[in-house]
């Protein structure tokens, strides 16, 4: 039992806090799959939403592609806010090396 869960059992908050289901462990990833990202030259698109582009007037933005993988080996693309920093992850599979 949380903190808040106590708290709201013995009366002493109003309404109980229900965290969101974004708002689990894994913290608010952004996850985008393969077939809406494009290659722009050598910087990855990423589209995001109609709801951006309508209240900010931004439609996407651009990374740089790594040079370590191909464009058509990633399956998804994952941001994760940390520490006030954003992180960008590449969802590829990866060969198996047979001995």
């Amino acid at each position: 039992m949380t903190n808040n869960e106590k708290f709201f059992s013995l009366g002493r908050l109003d309404m109980a806090q229900v965290s969101s289901p974004s708002h689990k462990k894994g913290g608010l990833a952004m996850v985008t799959p393969k077939q809406a990202l494009r290659l722009v030259e050598d910087n990855i698109r990423i589209p995001l939403g109609k709801t951006v582009k309508r209240w900010f007037k931004l439609d996407s933005f651009l990374i740089p592609m790594l040079s370590n993988i191909q464009f058509s080996d990633i399956k998804e693309l994952r941001i994760l806010p940390r520490n006030r920093f954003f992180y960008v992850e590449f969802v590829y599979q990866k060969e198996r090396e047979t001995s």
